[in-house]
């Protein structure tokens, strides 16, 4: 065997090996079903971009979002789509680190960003996060945020929102009680008949810890709506 035919067949190799890693995430993707970008109810809203939701909740004149989408430009045509500013966002709250969830920041010129406190040693790279076959950081693309404890309660004018630590998908993923009737899990879990379903590995590291936060959860009263970041909102029946 010529080297050209080595080289050649290594690389043939080397790509097949790459095509059977990405198959689970190639699965999981095609069942990612994001809300469209739309009100959920007079005072919540979901912005889709492509295979992801960022939610908004309105609290008089002043907005709050969870998570910042992929890009900042569909960010602001959402918001364009749903009449409101983007610039009247005072908060966003990121449910973990990973790029899908982050990269749209720069479209919140006015908002904090709070990140939970356990997520952070991703974003400076004291610990790795791990995605099928890579290992790396997730920075973020701001400079400036705050921590988020567990537990710990933030209030924006008249709205309140709350961070429960639910990880398994990354070390420090986060949920947000919003108004004690919104839940907003991020990448926690996706829904398939009416149901949530933890979110599979990849792109989750630890499935194991992603079934002991959903039955976390599921012990949060009041709930009337969970929103997924790729598997649009549930809503609860009343009991």
């Amino acid at each position: 065997m010529t080297i050209k035919k080595k080289i050649a067949l290594g690389i043939g190799v080397f790509i097949l090996l790459l095509i059977i890693l990405a198959l689970p995430m190639i699965f999981t993707m095609k069942s990612f079903r994001p809300a469209e970008t739309g009100a959920v109810t007079e005072e919540f809203f979901a912005v889709k971009d492509k295979f992801v939701d960022i939610f908004i909740l309105k609290s008089g004149e002043d907005l709050i979002c969870f998570d910042a989408a992929n890009k900042p430009e569909p960010v602001e045509e959402g918001f364009k789509q749903l009449g409101l500013d983007v610039l009247k966002v005072k908060a966003v709250f990121l449910t973990h680190s990973d790029g899908d969830h982050v990269n749209g920041l720069p479209a919140f010129k006015n908002a904090v960003v709070y990140l939970p406190e356990k997520e952070e040693p991703l974003v400076t790279g004291a610990v790795k996060r791990k995605f099928m076959f890579l290992s790396k950081a997730n920075p973020l693309p701001v400079s400036s945020y705050k921590l988020i404890k567990d537990g710990e309660e933030i209030k924006i004018g008249k709205a309140a929102v709350r961070a429960v630590l639910t990880p398994g998908h990354t070390i420090g993923s986060t949920s947000y009680l919003a108004n004690g009737k919104y839940l907003i899990v991020g990448d926690l879990a996706i829904t398939k008949n009416g149901k949530l379903i933890g979110m599979p590995k990849p792109p989750s590291e630890d499935p194991e810890t992603i079934k002991k936060s959903l039955k976390l959860i599921e012990n949060i009263k009041g709930v009337e709506y969970i929103a997924t970041a790729h598997g649009g909102v549930l809503q609860i029946p009343k009991k």
